[in-house]
């Protein structure tokens, strides 16, 4: 028996499921592109809270590069742009200076009061009194190494070392907050001691000075309402207490006739103890 098969009744059914197979296709990017910039538009509005669909898009069609909107630098100002702009309590009524511009170009001294410009210098200063101290220290080190005083010479490097870092932590925030720094020449060491008493007499000295130096500093932030710089600046008021007590200490022990060779071994292994920190 043979049974006929009706070809139109087959082929009608399969060209409709293609026609819509390809009208799927071909419309789908179309509403993902569609839902794409609906929630484009909605990260454009400023004030409006978006959250995102879960429906599942095309990693093909959305990608990082044409998702989110690429914000304009140029009309971008940082936080700290705008703080560093204008002395305290003078928001609103000054341009910030470097919307627009480099910071470099801007004239910094032009937008503080003089207590400011006086707080700039005295910041700028501290990175050279901070280096300098570093030097002495280095010399001291020097003068003892040359003498078989190895403790000595190594208690000195460490505080070398420690003194040179505070002025360039003293450098960082300054450039952190916008104060133009400039280096000064610094004097070689003193170096022609003529015997221990006097180095240590030369460190003390200097440790006392930088503290006043310090001190100062504080004062003018505090006098310019400059809190953050107020703040960086404690620990380094604790430091100075401990550094001229300490070297006050020994300094007392050297003039009171210390057996030297045991002073010696005590400070270098407080500097071993110091480096393994």
């Amino acid at each position: 028996m043979t049974t006929h098969c009706n070809t139109n009744t087959i082929l009608v059914p399969f060209f409709d499921t293609m026609k819509l197979a390809f009208l799927v296709t071909a419309l789908a990017p179309t509403g993902v592109l569609a839902l794409q910039g609906n929630y484009l538009s909605q990260l454009s509005n400023a004030g409006a809270s978006v959250t995102p669909s879960t429906g599942n898009y095309a990693p093909s069609v959305l990608t990082h590069d044409n998702f989110f909107p690429v914000p304009d630098e140029s009309v971008m100002v940082s936080m700290s742009d705008l703080y560093s702009s204008a002395p305290p309590g003078s928001a609103g009524k000054m341009k910030p200076a470097f919307i627009g511009g480099s910071p470099a170009a801007a004239s910094f001294n032009n937008n503080f009061s003089p207590a400011h410009q006086e707080l700039i210098q005295l910041w700028s200063d501290q990175v050279s009194v901070e280096l300098s101290a570093s030097q002495l220290y280095l010399s001291a080190s020097i003068w003892f190494r040359e003498r078989d005083m190895a403790g000595m010479a190594a208690w000195m490097l460490d505080e070398s070392g420690e003194e040179r870092g505070h002025g360039l932590a003293i450098l960082e925030f300054g450039h952190k907050r916008k104060f133009p720094i400039s280096l000064k020449s610094l004097d070689a060491p003193k170096a022609d001691w003529q015997n221990p008493v006097q180095v240590w007499e030369s460190i003390l000295e200097a440790e006392q000075t930088n503290t006043q130096n310090l001190l100062r500093l504080a004062k003018v932030a505090e006098q310019c309402g400059e809190y953050a710089c107020q703040a960086f600046l404690d620990s380094f008021h604790i430091e100075q207490l401990e550094a001229e007590d300490k070297v006050g200490s020994i300094l007392a022990k050297v003039k009171g006739g210390v057996n030297l060779a045991d002073l010696d071994f005590q400070l270098g292994l407080e500097a071993e103890e110091e480096g393994h920190h």
